[in-house]
């Protein structure tokens, strides 16, 4: 009785590992050559598994990685700093020199406050360079 029940197990065990096994092996074409209408697709390759194919609005990194866009983000994130009137950006590689152009009713005491808070809205929102910043009057 113990044998044919161990005798069981082992082929329903096997018959279990071959299922398995034929399941896994399905490529879509049978052994013919021919497709069973089974296609396999992959992820665009966007860093993203395709998510940008379907999320078009995710910014991807080549929309931001030039200076050009980036000079204009900078001027953006710093326009709402309290004290800052413009600026003007110069890239050198990974470093950034902003000079601030402040306000003309700016107190000089106010000066190092405003550098200070303008130095980290773009260290915040521009961590893949250093921040210098400078003013001008």
């Amino acid at each position: 009785m113990q044998k044919q029940r161990t005798t069981a197990v082992w082929m329903v065990a096997v018959a279990c590992v071959l299922m398995v096994i034929s399941a896994c092996g399905n490529t879509g074409i049978n052994n013919a050559g021919n497709t069973n209408g089974i296609k396999s697709n992959s992820y665009g390759d966007d860093g993203y598994l395709g998510r940008t194919n379907s999320y078009p609005k995710i910014p991807g990194h080549n929309m931001v990685n030039n200076y050009n866009a980036d000079n204009n983000l900078i001027n953006q994130a710093i326009q709402n700093v309290p004290g800052v009137n413009g600026s003007n950006v110069t890239f050198n590689g990974a470093d950034a020199y902003v000079t601030i152009k402040l306000d003309p009713g700016l107190e000089a005491r106010e000066i190092p406050t405003v550098e200070r808070e303008a130095a980290s809205v773009l260290r915040f929102n521009f961590p893949r360079y250093t921040i210098h910043v400078s003013s001008t009057r």
